[in-house]
């Protein structure tokens, strides 16, 4: 089993990024090893819970090749700008056919036994033997955008911050509808702005958290650009002159 390598200053541990191989849950993808990659950034050696970054990645022009080290970079999961404890997973998809990947292992609960599964191994590497995760953040570009909405569907835990990237399109439309779910969302949203917006004072606050809005960059360069500013705060306001 590959060591995450964590390293420790005192009583913190140190950021750091990982790649795991033959994840159990990813078992019926598709695809190259590593099948994983978690990064983290600095944190208390004793902290009892951390928040979990999930990012499903777009399609591949290399196809069933791809190796996972493709879709870091442009992922955009820096947490070098973010102050609560987080681990960030990126796995990788099932490849179908041609350049197209989607995520089947996390659907049905899935993704949960996934974020289950780096608490875990994150876990051992601190010497520790069980995590709790505090806020579930799942972030999407491109043809991982739709596979994030079935997650959704059928997740025991929906996420409390959801980011999709150029991504609310891809299903074939020759297997109907290719909008189909993204009602999904609209119920999302529905629970979560109705749990949190019953303090008017706090209307002004929490709008600029739920929004879309134009790319002001390149298809592939959107999650690179925006995730980093997204995860430091969700009310971030873009400066696209940058």
């Amino acid at each position: 089993m590959e060591d995450l390598g964590i390293t420790l200053s005192g009583d913190n541990v140190n950021q750091g990024e990982a790649y795991l191989a033959d994840t159990p849950v990813l078992r019926p993808h598709a695809g190259t090893q590593p099948d994983l990659f978690l990064r983290w950034n600095d944190m208390p050696l004793a902290a009892a819970s951390v928040d979990v970054v999930v990012h499903l990645h777009g399609f591949s022009q290399q196809g069933g090749a791809m190796p996972l080290a493709e879709k870091v970079a442009g992922s955009g999961l820096d947490l070098s700008g973010r102050k609560r404890p987080t681990i960030a997973l990126l796995p990788r998809g099932n490849w179908l056919r041609y350049t197209w990947y989607d995520f089947p292992a996390l659907l049905s609960g899935g993704m949960e036994q996934l974020a289950e599964y780096g608490l875990q191994r994150f876990a051992q590497a601190m010497g520790r033997v069980t995590l709790a995760m505090d806020r579930f953040i799942l972030a999407a570009h491109s043809g991982g955008g739709m596979p994030a909405v079935d997650v959704i569907a059928g997740a025991r835990r929906p996420p409390d911050e959801l980011f999709v990237f150029d991504g609310l399109y891809g299903r074939d439309p020759a297997t109907g509808n290719p909008m189909q779910g993204l009602e999904v969302i609209d119920r999302w949203l529905a629970e979560l702005i109705a749990s949190r917006l019953v303090n008017v004072a706090l209307a002004s606050v929490l709008r600029r958290r739920y929004r879309v809005e134009a790319s002001r960059v390149q298809h592939s360069q959107i999650a690179r650009r925006c995730l980093p500013e997204l995860l430091a705060g969700s009310d971030a306001e873009f400066d696209w002159s940058r």
